[in-house]
């Protein structure tokens, strides 16, 4: 089983907020090799950046501990998946942020489900999700 992290999802687990214990868990499970996990380089870039407004320093610290997960990274550019321009397609159907794009692309192409928090702006797009709130 494949599972794609939102950046809503691992906000609520760094944070500390409703559904943080969901997304440790799953975290855990693909530490363990369990489960296969991915996250978006535009979404690490996004949970990066949110951190960053709060200190620096935790940024640095969560980035770490979230790669320590084994997470794979997707990057933005692979001519096998053109995860881009499905990127694209989403956006251009969906009236979702540019990252959560991302993530719902990311997750079509790997044929995974796409962790998310409570966000409504998913409901419409073709993606198997897992609500963690």
């Amino acid at each position: 089983m494949s599972m794609v992290f939102d950046t809503e999802a691992l906000l609520a687990y760094y944070l500390g907020e409703p559904g943080g214990e969901v997304v440790m868990n799953l975290l855990n499970e693909v530490y363990e090799g369990k489960i296969n996990g991915h996250v978006s380089i535009v979404n690490l870039t996004e949970l990066y950046y949110i951190l960053y407004r709060k200190s620096p320093k935790m940024a640095e610290e969560k980035e770490r501990n979230l790669r320590n997960f084994k997470l794979k990274i997707v990057p933005v550019i692979n001519s096998a998946t053109k995860l881009w321009k499905e990127a694209a397609r989403v956006k251009g159907e969906c009236p979702v942020s540019l990252a959560d794009a991302f993530a719902a692309a990311t997750a079509k192409v790997l044929c995974a489900k796409l962790v998310t928090g409570g966000d409504t702006d998913f409901h419409n797009l073709k993606v198997p999700l897992l609500k963690i709130r």
